[in-house]
């Protein structure tokens, strides 16, 4: 007789509550290699959507990925309207919020790791929304990543002193009780994507500059590689602000990363 609930826990599992907060889900994507070696650790990627919310379709992006790799794919959907009616933009982590999205993350991730076991460190993908609350959560909680990929983020955070949390990470202690780490930042493989066309220009909140996600990617790379952080960039031609035609190179450096990536070293403090 078939396991029906083995086959529930493989390959496209649907949309779950978020236990910590069940106004939250998540789906994943189970890879075949799960089955036959269940106690084997398997890296985990987490993807997170843009302002549109296609997290299922993302999902679905990384199958072919997910089963070359032996990966673990886990994708959040933080809906827009939560706390409050029309909210949408809490999750990129721009500004504090009374959701804690950083830790609702965690959280996930900690649920995941007590059904399946995957590695303590994760992979982070993220675009356009999704980059924007990939590169603030890198700064956050590094010692949890193995690897980043950032594609096409509309606003940045950079890693300035200086600067309020939002443009830089003066206050960022005072504000989510943790400092910049730089030393755990280091241990991390970090990807910058964007679009060759992704030149719109966009409002900045607090400079009179008018700057595309090009420009901005490019001093968001600037910025790291001034702190000598393991940073590569990707501009990609003839592509504009298009998450899924940018998500191939983005992979390729995912991929990379995870058949490299030594897993022995660092612990997810949360």
């Amino acid at each position: 007789m078939r396991d029906l609930q083995l086959d529930f826990q493989q390959g496209r599992i649907p949309f779950t509550a978020c236990q910590a907060d069940p106004r939250f889900s998540y789906c994943l994507y189970v890879p075949t290699i799960q089955r036959v070696q269940p106690d084997s650790p398997l890296p985990l990627v987490v993807v997170i959507h843009g302002s549109s919310r296609t997290a299922e379709s993302f999902r679905d992006q990384f199958i072919e990925f997910a089963e070359q790799n032996s990966a673990l794919i886990l994708v959040p959907l933080f809906p827009v309207g939560i706390p409050r009616a029309g909210e949408g933009d809490g999750y990129k982590l721009e500004q504090p919020d009374e959701v804690r999205y950083e830790r609702l993350l965690l959280d996930m991730v900690d649920e995941v790791a007590a059904q399946y076991c995957v590695h303590a460190r994760f992979s982070l993908y993220g675009f356009s929304g999704g980059a924007q609350f990939a590169h603030r959560f890198f700064y956050l909680y590094p010692e949890c990543l193995q690897a980043l990929s950032v594609a096409a983020p509309g606003q940045i955070t950079l890693p300035d002193s200086v600067r309020p949390w939002g443009r830089g990470t003066a206050d960022m202690e005072r504000l989510f009780g943790r400092r910049l780490n730089l030393a755990a930042m280091s241990n991390v493989a970090v990807q910058l994507v964007v679009g060759a066309e992704d030149n719109e220009p966009l409002p900045d909140a607090d400079s009179l500059h008018i700057r595309s996600r090009l420009v901005r990617v490019e001093s968001l790379y600037n910025a790291f590689r001034a702190l000598a952080l393991n940073v590569e960039m990707r501009v990609m031609p003839g592509i504009g602000h298009h998450g899924f035609a940018l998500l191939s190179v983005s992979q390729q450096f995912l991929g990379k990363q995870l058949q490299q990536g030594d897993y022995s070293e660092g612990v997810c403090e949360t």
